[in-house]
């Protein structure tokens, strides 16, 4: 709707110039028009210097341009009148440099005729190409000959009409000038009008993304949870979601739709709740079964759009927690008993993601003791694959060393020291992809 809405404001306000037809049709127009004008003066010219054939042959000329005038406007293709204008043109530039010489500069018309079919047959290069390449020959040629004036024509009168014939060329060149000058620049303000209009919309897309995905986590009972993210652009293609009944922590969820901008954000939006319906719908199945349905419905549901995700689900129980992973980054894992901090080790039989027709799957769910002080940390790719100035990655040594560095802390504060970590390793270099971090304690 936003693109359709773009292209008819600026169709109007380029009052036809936008397709190469129009241009052709207008600068057809022109050049037409000029031509008529110009030969019914050079006519009037030669009637009052006595040179009959010059005469003669100009009203021919006027009446050939008064048709293809009358013409232009209903025509598909120009190829045929501006074949028989470029004629005209060379039988011209013969009898004037027979009668008035070479010195009258009548060949600048032939140069025209040369520069336009580019513009003129904007469609048709095959047209355009050998046209210019005639022309250019035959414009060498004239130009580089001197032929003396068969008729007396005092050389006031010559320069008067080769100053004459060289205005009118140069004229008509700024004319197609200015439309293409005029084209762009109207073209380069709507694109700043529609890029800043398109701006202010992924800005309102991202507000309402963000209040859709708006956490209550204060209330929750037995555990800390914490939480970062920030998109690449305003709209992110990460989802995070907590399941709670309550101030009971039931579940969480980190997944990464593929892509970035609004239409990964759309998907987001979509499987949050295809996810939240799934987890709640059979609390006696494990993971890896909802997991499976999950699936299945993304696929049915965002039908021909071509994104996927991956993640990682998991469901809290009284002193463990179960994990299934769809192809995304392994979890940290601490424990408080023991002071270990690592990567979970996922289940090596678990492939696929989510939501690939025909693609097949098997997920499978691991389980976990998570007693009281131990920690889990979500996070999402883009928290590794996040470059700095010389070209090298945060990864994931650099996040495990951020996440052990402040592990006795709170959730908020170790959420916070590895959002810093991460933009002070990155330095001045932008985001390549969204972000996402999330710390549970319990």
């Amino acid at each position: 709707m936003i693109e359709m809405d773009f292209k008819k404001r600026v169709k109007n306000s380029l009052n036809g110039l936008t397709s190469s037809y129009q241009r052709a049709r207008l600068v057809s127009i022109f050049v037409a028009f000029c031509s008529l004008l110009y030969h019914i003066s050079i006519c009037l010219f030669f009637y009052v210097i006595n040179i009959k054939p010059m005469f003669y042959y100009n009203f021919i000329s006027i009446t050939v341009f008064t048709i293809i005038l009358i013409r232009v406007p209903k025509l598909k293709s120009y190829v045929f009148v501006y074949n028989i204008a470029l004629l005209e043109v060379i039988v011209h530039q013969i009898l004037a440099d027979y009668f008035l010489g070479s010195y009258s500069s009548f060949h600048s018309f032939i140069l025209l005729m040369g520069l336009l079919p580019f513009l003129i047959f904007e469609n048709k290069k095959r047209y355009a190409l050998p046209i210019t390449v005639v022309s250019s020959v035959l414009y060498i040629y004239f130009s580089c000959r001197t032929i003396e004036a068969h008729a007396q024509v005092a050389a006031r009168t010559l320069f008067g009409i080769r100053c004459m014939n060289i205005t009118i060329t140069v004229f008509i060149i700024l004319f197609v000038v200015l439309i293409y000058t005029r084209v762009v620049y109207r073209i380069e303000y709507y694109l700043k009008n529609h890029s800043d209009s398109l701006e202010n919309e992924i800005k309102m897309a991202a507000v309402i993304q963000q209040n859709f995905f708006r956490q209550e986590i204060d209330d929750i009972k037995k555990y800390e949870v914490a939480y970062f993210s920030r998109a690449m652009v305003g709209v992110s293609g990460d989802l995070f979601d907590f399941y709670k009944s309550g101030e009971k922590l039931d579940g969480l969820g980190v997944f990464d739709v593929s892509g970035h901008g609004i239409s990964s954000g759309l998907v987001t939006m979509l499987v949050k709740n295809i996810i939240h319906q799934e987890f709640y719908k059979q609390n006696d199945e494990e993971l890896w079964e909802i997991l499976n349905r999950i699936n299945d419905r993304v696929i049915e549901e965002k039908g021909d759009i071509q994104n996927y995700l991956t993640g990682i689900l998991v469901r809290l129980y009284e002193n463990k927690i179960e994990l299934v992973d769809a192809g995304h980054p392994a979890p940290i894992l601490y424990k408080k008993k023991t002071g270990e901090c690592s990567y979970v080790k996922l289940a090596e039989r678990s492939v696929g993601v989510i939501g690939i027709a025909d693609f097949p799957v098997y997920y499978e769910s691991l389980f976990y003791d998570f007693e009281d002080g131990d920690e889990l940390i979500l996070f999402s790719d883009g928290v590794i694959d996040i470059k700095n100035e010389q070209d090298e990655y945060f990864g994931k040594e650099r996040l495990l060393e951020a996440a052990k560095l402040n592990i006795e802390k709170t959730a908020a504060e170790q959420v916070s020291f590895i959002a810093n970590s991460i933009y002070s390793f990155c330095g001045n270099r932008e985001q390549n992809d969204d972000l996402t971090i999330i710390v549970l304690k319990k």
